[in-house]
């Protein structure tokens, strides 16, 4: 299901908007109720029904504070019955538990329901249902923005008393778009994209709530508009985390192939900027059609991936992303790499002008910056010249109308990119050095 409200392709929400539009939760109140969740689940049994309850009427007070009268008026966030909804078949799944897509049996409305488990395989406890309403604190806190998606209800089975999440149906994962695409997105709708994802995030992070996980896998794309492509929604909070309720030091988690370089040196003190990080990698899978820092595991590998894509780093940039007892570990392992492993990137290389405009380029680049000081933010990514500029999107179906010549040519340029990241491979010297440095440096961990 789509939103309910027709948002054009290229329509963004301002923060002041969304604010002003009454739908959301403040940082401060977020904060409460995370506390209060935490205090619930801190025990060793799982939450009774009554504090479940009392949790969901706390979210849907704090979402309907300064609502209009009218607008006060929707159903409020309740715990429904599992029964109430009839299932059609799995959409996904992963660590932390499986989405279905399922029909309301009354109202005839097509949701997605997400259940939780424990890393032991286990679906029930207080950390599960801890986890759950965090979740559902956070869907609705961000509740009727058009590109994050949007909390139903909390269901229960009453045969086993197990919680889920009901939440907005959209459609199938951007990462699925790509592999049904079969490669790269042309520019002008990865600047459609982009910009639907930034104006998520944006919002997001004006409430202090940091995702942690932006992926393709994570991002929904909705049925495609008469003119234009489909509405993309970002979803899946489940590492999210919201920085009023609790300071550092921060855990390390995410997906390794999006993960910030602080976030994957185990920096503890990292912030909002690691999404825009992450929002960086999509843009440029979505170009490429390849993820761009895709090695078979994290730690070492990785960094080295991002060193040779976007240059080795100086001390003092090091220092901005990496933690003190850290930074002499590289320094040293730097030094003993050959000149031929030191270079200023190739992400230029990557995504040549044929591919990607200037504007563009400049909007990935600054995305995918080391120091996050120095990386942009949403609102300044949003006001650079790709999406402020004269030129307007080209609608789907003029792109579907263009000449057969420029088709192929795009085609070919398309493959051309996917087979420069492919054949990228470190000198031999380089990556024994890599091998036998391994140990000494800041591994993957488990996530």
């Amino acid at each position: 299901m789509v939103a309910k409200r027709p948002v054009a392709p290229d329509e963004c929400m301002t923060n002041e908007e969304f604010a002003s539009s009454g739908t959301i939760m403040d940082a401060t109140r977020i904060a409460a109720i995370c506390a209060k969740i935490d205090e619930y689940a801190g025990g060793r049994a799982p939450m009774s029904g009554r504090q479940v309850a009392a949790i969901c009427a706390m979210i849907d007070d704090r979402a309907a504070a300064g609502k209009t009268r009218r607008n006060k008026r929707r159903k409020k966030l309740c715990v429904d019955s599992i029964r109430s909804y009839k299932q059609i078949g799995e959409i996904g799944h992963g660590s932390s538990g499986a989405v279905v897509k399922a029909v309301h049996r009354t109202t005839g409305q097509t949701v997605a329901i997400k259940t939780f488990r424990r890393r032991d395989g286990r679906t029930e406890g207080p950390d599960v249902s801890g986890e759950l309403l965090r979740e559902a604190c956070f869907l609705a806190a961000c509740g009727g923005h058009p590109h994050l998606v949007g909390l139903h209800a909390v269901t229960r089975d009453p045969r086993t008393n197990k919680y889920s999440l009901v939440m907005e149906y959209v459609g199938p994962s951007l990462k699925e778009r790509l592999r049904v695409h079969g490669g790269a997105f042309p520019e002008v709708e990865v600047r459609r994209i982009m910009r639907q994802l930034l104006a998520g995030a944006e919002a997001m992070h004006a409430y202090r709530i940091v995702h942690r996980d932006i992926k393709t896998g994570n991002v929904l794309v909705g049925e495609e508009e008469d003119d234009g492509g489909g509405v993309v929604k970002i979803c899946d909070y489940g590492l999210a985390m919201c920085t009023a309720n609790a300071g550092p030091p921060y855990k390390r988690v995410g997906t390794a192939w999006y993960m910030a370089p602080e976030v994957l040196m185990h920096r503890t003190d990292y912030d909002e900027r690691v999404d825009l990080w992450s929002l960086g990698c999509v843009m440029a899978e979505l170009l490429s059609g390849e993820v761009l820092f895709k090695v078979g595991k994290g730690g070492v590998p990785q960094l080295d991936r991002m060193f040779d894509v976007l240059g080795t780093p100086d001390e003092q940039t090091l220092q901005a992303f990496a933690p003190p007892f850290a930074v002499g570990k590289v320094l040293r392992w730097l030094a003993r790499r050959p000149r031929s492993c030191h270079h200023h990137g190739r992400l230029r290389e990557l995504f040549p002008s044929e591919t990607l405009s200037r504007d563009g380029f400049d909007v990935l680049k600054g995305l995918l910056t080391f120091n996050p000081k120095e990386r942009l933010t949403t609102a300044a990514t949003l006001r650079l010249p790709w999406f402020t500029g004269a030129a307007v999107d080209a609608p789907a179906t003029e792109t579907a109308g263009a000449s057969s010549f420029f088709r192929v040519l795009a085609g070919v340029l398309a493959f051309l990119s996917r087979m420069a990241l492919k054949l990228i491979r470190l000198p031999r010297h380089c990556s024994g050095i890599i091998k036998a440095s391994e140990n000494q440096l800041v591994t993957e961990r488990a996530i």
